[in-house]
């Protein structure tokens, strides 16, 4: 599969990510009065994360357009990518750190962010031609870990209410058995 095939198809699920994202928060969040900050940061890093992304995946198919050479675009796009990747490192940091409060979630999300870190150091050598040789590889493993994430927090966003439900229920019903 060619790079540019990669980046069409970050481009898409991309968008669908952040498309079925604001449809999911529409339904869930449009009956409830108290809206919890871990929420509403899970979605926008969905949104954002997502928007960067696509972003990502878009940048070098614009730079093609201008017959600069493969070796001048990964490293152009490596470069960008890092301090765009540190930067909304940065960001879920600022956001999270007073949501998780819980140790497996502040494992989880130290991992996360240990990962986006080692992309962002990778990025960094592929622009600089160390190690890696200004190569795609770098650059569309970034973008495959930055949905990974957004997959992640999408399903956190659409299971979560779901389990909730079915402990309510369940805690209801074992009070009922318990009496019979």
């Amino acid at each position: 599969m060619e790079p540019s095939d990669f980046l069409l198809v970050g481009i898409e699920v991309s968008v669908a990510f952040a498309g079925f994202a604001g449809i999911i928060a529409t339904f869930q969040f449009s009956d409830r009065t108290k809206i919890k900050r871990g929420d509403v940061v899970g979605l926008t890093m969905i949104v954002q994360n997502s928007l960067l992304a696509a972003f990502a995946s878009a940048l070098p198919l614009v730079l093609y357009t201008f017959d600069l050479s493969d070796e001048t675009i990964w490293s152009l796009v490596s470069g960008v990518g890092a301090v765009l990747f540190g930067l909304f490192m940065y960001i879920i940091d600022r956001n999270m750190r007073s949501v998780v409060r819980k140790r497996s979630l502040k494992l989880l999300f130290g991992s996360m962010q240990g990962v986006a870190g080692l992309m962002v150091i990778a990025l960094i050598l592929n622009a600089a031609n160390v190690v890696f040789h200004r190569e795609p590889g770098p650059y569309i493993i970034a973008i495959v870990q930055s949905l990974g994430i957004v997959g992640y927090m999408f399903t956190r966003l659409l299971l979560r209410p779901l389990w909730h439900a079915v402990r309510i229920q369940e805690s209801a019903s074992i009070p009922a058995a318990a009496g019979s």
